[in-house]
């Protein structure tokens, strides 16, 4: 089990959404940290000519299944893997058809569990650690974004389930959840007339992100909160989810039309 910095060294990682922002971020870090990284991302979104990434549509089953069958065949074991791969969808809640709902989940839940049952044999055997990347969006409600919310608690609420089940096989879970990150996400469609993405606080770097996620990895801890909005929401959530709910509707709405952009929700 990765569980100390000095175990980084050596191990062989799994990123999927490598090429994103905190994607490509994460792989650069955990290269400075000493780890073996292969990044899974969307060919057009791979770097070209940079061996560290391999095409794999994590939609697509089949593919996800020869994917991580060549990653054990071409490194025996896999160490780490991390869920970095989600779709955004900004706007109300009828904003969106049912198919960009579906298209969110499809990548930011369902992607997960298809990339985890592939590799999970291998994550036994090597005794590893499965990591997602979440969001405040992930245990809280967000306004503005309800597919990404309900995808996000979707994947939060199953990997917290499988901390359980899988302790027994040596198989540790890392929930990260960051607050807002500068320059968003990719998105499911195209957003609505008037709606535009606000956010509240200081917004993260992708670099800020990635930083955590190696220490979380490197310290063995199953929950990561990156920010103070991040801490905030995740007590106030808990205890006052009353007051939660209108402290983040005042935020969100005020940031929303105080920098010209249209209140998302």
């Amino acid at each position: 089990m990765v569980a100390d910095p000095a175990e980084l060294r050596g191990a062989l990682v799994v990123v999927t959404g490598a090429a994103g922002r905190i994607g490509r971020c994460l792989v650069e870090a955990l290269v400075s940290a000493g780890a073996t990284v292969v990044g899974l991302d969307l060919a057009r979104f791979c770097p070209p000519g940079d061996g560290r990434y391999l095409a794999c549509d994590i939609t697509d089953e089949t593919a996800v299944r020869d994917t991580v069958a060549r990653i054990v065949a071409d490194h025996g074991r896999i160490d780490v893997l991390v869920h970095c791969a989600g779709l955004s969808a900004i706007g109300a809640f009828e904003d969106h058809d049912l198919a960009t709902h579906r298209r969110v989940m499809e990548v930011t839940h369902f992607g997960a569990v298809a990339v985890t049952l592939a590799a999970l044999p291998a994550l036994r055997a090597a005794a590893g650690r499965i990591v997602v990347v979440g969001s405040v969006a992930g245990f809280a409600p967000v306004l503005g974004r309800p597919p990404y919310v309900a995808a996000k608690h979707a994947v939060t609420g199953l990997f917290t389930a499988l901390r359980a089940e899988l302790a027994p096989s040596g198989v540790r879970v890392t929930l990260v959840h960051p607050t807002f990150v500068a320059g968003g996400m990719t998105e499911a469609s195209d957003r609505a007339p008037g709606r535009e993405r606000a956010s509240t606080g200081r917004e993260l770097t992708p670099a800020d992100v990635a930083a955590a996620i190696v220490a979380g990895i490197a310290q063995g801890r199953d929950l990561v909160l990156i920010g103070r909005t991040a801490w905030l929401s995740w007590y106030v959530n808990r205890l006052a989810p009353g007051l939660y709910v209108r402290l983040m509707t005042r935020r969100l709405r005020a940031t929303g039309t105080a920098a010209g952009r249209g209140t998302p929700g």
